[in-house]
């Protein structure tokens, strides 16, 4: 059987075709079709042919039919040749269209059935252009010529490789991930490893089972002369949690250090503020890459060349993995709210500086994150987004801005209750127990658990930060001993800002509450006012424009 598929996907030459619009932007609508089924189970079983940078395998979907049916929707990248479709084993007819594949059930079906749909394929998958921000497959080499092999697909889904429902809402409970490679080569997915068996022909399957829900885009296919770096860390619940570095061999004690030096010291921060790491009955896992990295559940992407940064830590390694918490154990329930995977991933790295190094790291990548806000768009955006409509640089850095400021404002106790309540559904965490529920959140969501906690309403915070382009500015006007300071939310909305600030006055530093929206305090012509001396309130200063569009 692999012979022949190999000389089948060698005799296709042509030059591959521009993504579709439907492929290339993951999360759009669900139509009415899609949205009649729930994914219970996928069963990916696929064929890797470095040489020929081919695939070729079967999709199954076990779905669960929650509106009345005839067809059931899939995606998979139109530059795939689908052979067959099966559903519950007989063949069956199907339209592959635009990426949309729609299959013909033969009769309705009705909420509570269960279905089961087989697609087999092949063909040679979308090369990423610039990954992971322009994502696909990656064909690599190592140093010495060995095939070099990844996947990332966040912006554009899980379709451009198997055939999947390639939307952020809709996980499936569990995913067996069976590859086959030419023996030599290994196979680093997500969840556990189950077995690994030499097949003919001169090729080794690797079959993982993923036993909790994922969002697809987090699916990953990581293929390399790996070595597999296997210790163990003690999770602050007190399991032993497997974990596992698959790696270039010339770098094993290289991905060990990083292990013992960096991610350690990381995990115990996660744990200490946020509770026990998401997956501790799979693994912690990472793979060397040769992109950058991404946030693939339980088998974290790193291509950063193990290297520390001047904030003296791996960066990367620790932003992914606040992805486990952020994204993977609370996932956005709509685009719109990205900020919580990103906002929060990126604060994440300024909290770790603050409690290793202290205020003056902490401080110093505040302050390179603030010159790096475009204020073009707003963080939440009204109405239903695409992930290329979602994704602008200003959920990282001014969605982190926005939990700065949030922090200073409620204290660290209680901003630190509210993130945990986010994420798990209840903040006294330290000792809960495997499995744990992930869950979907919404920003709204967010305020009410800041609202509830602190037993005041933020609302009007999260309403400029969050649903505005523009920064509040904070305006002084000095005459006599009075010293006026002046609010303005925007030019469209003139009702009184209620943010506190910190002035010092020749050194002394006090907190002022605006009373509709100004500040009067009493201050000398000489007298040396600072506002803001240490930045916490987010507004705009004179250190960068309005809207820096460039993007």
């Amino acid at each position: 059987m692999v012979v022949t598929l190999i000389y089948i996907l060698s005799a296709c030459t042509s030059k591959p075709a521009k993504l579709d619009p439907l492929v290339a932007n993951t999360g759009q609508p669900l139509s009415s079709v899609a949205q009649s089924t729930d994914v219970i189970f996928y069963d990916l079983k696929l064929a890797v042919f470095p040489e020929e940078k081919q695939i070729a395998g079967t999709g199954k979907t076990v779905f669960r039919v929650v509106k009345e049916t005839q067809q059931i929707e899939l995606k998979l990248d139109s530059r795939f040749s689908i052979n067959t479709v099966t559903v519950a084993d007989k063949k069956a007819e199907f339209l592959h269209s635009h990426g949309v594949i729609t299959i013909n059930l033969y009769e309705k079906k009705y909420p509570g059935e269960v279905v089961e749909v087989a697609i087999n394929y092949s063909g040679k998958p979308h090369i990423a252009l610039n990954p992971p921000w322009s994502g696909g497959f990656v064909f690599s080499e190592t140093n010495d010529g060995k095939p070099w092999i990844a996947t990332a697909v966040q912006g554009e889904g899980c379709d451009l490789f198997w055939p999947c429902k390639d939307h952020f809402s809709d996980k499936a409970d569990s995913m067996r991930i069976r590859v086959t490679v030419p023996t030599g080569l290994y196979v680093a997915s997500n969840g556990v490893l189950k077995n690994i068996t030499v097949l003919q022909n001169k090729t080794t399957e690797f079959d993982w089972f993923l036993s909790e829900p994922a969002s697809d885009y987090n699916i990953a296919l990581n293929i390399g002369p790996f070595e597999r770096v296997q210790q163990q860390y003690t999770s602050i619940n007190g399991t032993d949690i497997p974990v596992e570095f698959w790696v270039l061999p010339e770098n094993r004690q290289k991905a060990s250090n990083l292990l013992t030096n960096d991610v350690y010291q990381q995990m115990a921060f996660f744990e200490s503020v946020l509770g026990p790491y998401p997956w501790g009955q799979q693994k912690l896992g990472f793979v060397e890459t040769p992109h950058l990295g991404m946030e693939h559940q339980t088998i974290n992407a790193y291509g950063k060349g193990y290297t520390r940064d001047p904030s003296g830590y791996d960066w990367l390694i620790q932003h992914e993995l606040a992805h486990e918490w952020f994204g993977n154990l609370m996932t956005h329930e709509q685009l719109n709210d990205a900020w919580l995977h990103e906002g929060f991933g990126f604060y994440m790295q300024p909290s770790y500086s603050l409690y290793t190094f202290g205020e003056a790291a902490y401080n110093h990548a505040m302050y390179k994150a603030y010159l790096g806000i475009k204020n073009c768009q707003p963080i939440v955006k009204e109405g239903e987004l695409s992930s290329k409509e979602a994704f602008n640089s200003d959920i990282y850095g001014k969605g982190g801005w926005t939990l700065h400021t949030l922090r200073w404002l409620i204290g660290d106790e209680l901003f630190w209750q509210a993130t945990r309540e986010l994420i798990y559904g209840s903040s006294d965490t330290q000792s809960l127990s495997y499995p744990i529920q992930s869950r979907y959140r919404n920003t709204q969501q967010f305020i009410d658990i800041v609202n509830r906690i602190t037993k005041k309403d933020y609302n009007w915070l999260f309403d400029v930060y969050l649903k505005q382009a523009a920064l509040p500015t904070l305006t002084m006007e000095r005459q006599n001993n009075v010293a006026n300071l002046y609010w303005s939310k925007s030019e469209k909305d003139a009702t009184p800002f209620k943010m506190p600030v910190p002035i010092s006055i020749n050194g002394q530093l006090q907190v002022y509450i605006p009373i509709e929206g100004v500040i009067t305090i009493k201050a000398k012509p000489v007298d040396h006012i600072i506002v803001d001396p240490q930045m916490k309130v987010l507004r705009q200063l004179p250190i960068t424009s309005q809207c820096q569009q460039d993007e």
